[in-house]
């Protein structure tokens, strides 16, 4: 028998209408395995550009880095270049910072061997990111300013004390911008936390930024800190502290532009980097280091591409089970079709022509599953969104602390949408390649003699 493509499509159809429980149960299971994945992805993609809206509001659209060398000197692994010094070092962060179109608007100085680590930034970081309450040049001259992050860790007041007791020389005179630590997850059980619980905020340990005005306070202050380490007896004098355990100083670059910023943080880490990962000076090593500072914006990108990974994974898990339970189904079905598929061989269609009849019958089936899946992926998604929208625009108010609610979209197409759809067709010709022998003339044989 000759068949003709349309005579296939129709044959395949009727199995669908003969066989209507059996289609509607691959179908429901299809479209319920990868509804709920496509749903997830449309509530991902649409929660990446709502927490990045809102995260950017904390800087006006400005991303901030910490970036610069930090001595390793206790590794000995990696591949290490050697400069002339420190300087050599930071001019590549500059290079590379200004090739992103960054711009370097200040440094930040740790002094981690005072007894309780000190941060420094220069004035134009404060002014560039500090909420000043307190005029500078209204303190007393043993006052010393800091900014606080807006929202104070746990941690945050035992910074604030020095040689067991509270330091009474530093004075807040502003904030710098911060999050909630932990994550911006809703009350209660909610199906859109299992993506919320996966972004995270600034750290529990954020502490105050010292300001130095340039007036030398500051680093009168910071040398009568050292002194008091040396009177402990470890040292004989401050400048030896200070040599045998370096202050830190990095950059704080500016990025206008978030994928810029993103591009940078990235570049450090990879093999073809433009600032190489580990440099060694006078015998010394130090390792290059990029840090989100002001709000937790960089790490945005890097929380979602972890989610999608995480429902990538998952998605070849149900395409695994979709597979099976297609298998063993459409198994099931063509035995029953034993009368049927002997009918078509006795009519002299050929192997190939009784394949196309099955395989598209799979490829109608998957399609429906495909439409029915896209409408449950729009009604989760339209649900969440019209149960949630209000109550995660207050959290995400709260937890970025903004003065006005952010707009929240829960909705949101890329790439996964059509590797979904990829993932539901694939069933039909590997469900068949699994099932072929249930075809062969002694398969079909046996179920007649058995019926």
């Amino acid at each position: 028998m000759g068949l003709k493509f349309s005579d296939a499509l129709r044959l395949s159809w009727s199995n669908i209408a003969e066989h209507k429980k059996r289609s509607v149960a691959i179908i429901v299971t299809i479209s319920i395995l990868f509804g709920a994945i496509m749903g997830f992805n449309f509530m991902l993609e649409g929660l990446r550009e709502t927490i990045l809206s809102a995260a950017l509001q904390t800087n006006d659209g400005k991303v901030y880095l910490e970036t610069g060398y930090q001595n390793i000197s206790s590794i000995n692994e990696g591949d290490f270049t050697e400069l002339a010094d420190l300087e050599a070092a930071q001019k590549i962060v500059r290079d590379t910072v200004a090739k992103y179109h960054g711009e370097i608007i200040g440094e930040m100085t740790s002094y981690h061997q005072l007894g309780n680590t000190r941060w420094v930034i220069n004035q134009e970081v404060a002014d560039a990111v500090g909420k000043l309450d307190v005029k500078l040049d209204e303190l007393e001259l043993d006052q010393i300013p800091f900014l606080a992050p807006e929202f104070e860790g746990e941690y945050f007041q035992g910074y604030l004390w020095s040689n067991g007791k509270k330091d009474e020389h530093l004075v807040r005179v502003g904030a710098y911008p911060s999050t909630e630590a932990g994550s911006p997850t809703l009350p209660g059980f909610n199906p859109l936390n299992l993506l919320l619980g996966m972004v995270y905020g600034s750290s529990n340990v954020a502490g105050p930024l010292i300001i130095d005005d340039g007036s030398g306070k500051v680093t009168e202050y910071i040398d009568s800190m050292a002194q008091v380490k040396v009177e402990a007896g470890h040292y004989e004098n401050v400048a030896q502290l200070f040599e045998a355990w370096p202050p830190e100083m990095r950059y704080i670059a500016v990025f206008d532009n978030y994928d810029d910023a993103v591009a940078y943080y990235y570049d450090a880490y990879s093999n073809d980097s433009n600032s190489p990962k580990f440099v060694q000076i006078d015998g010394k090593k130090y390792s290059i280091l990029n840090m989100d500072i002001f709000g937790r914006v960089i790490y945005i990108r890097l929380d979602f591409d972890n989610l999608q990974f995480m429902l990538t994974a998952i998605e070849v898990l149900f395409i695994v089970i979709a597979i099976l339970i297609a298998t063993f189904t459409f198994a099931h079905l063509i035995d029953q079709d034993a009368a049927t598929v002997a009918l078509y061989r006795s009519l002299g269609a050929s192997t190939g022509s009784i394949y196309l009849i099955y395989f598209l019958y799979l490829v109608e089936l998957c399609l429906l599953a495909v439409l029915s899946c896209i409408v449950i992926a729009f009604v989760f998604s339209g649900a969440m969104w019209l149960f949630n929208a209000r109550a995660l625009a207050e959290r995400l108010k709260e937890y970025y602390i903004l003065k006005d609610l952010p707009k929240v979209n829960l909705f949101g197409f890329n790439r996964m949408f059509f590797w979904t759809i990829g993932s539901i067709m694939i069933v039909a010709p590997i469900s068949l390649l699994f099932t072929m022998r249930h075809f062969s003339t002694k398969h079909i044989a046996k179920k007649l003699k058995e019926d």
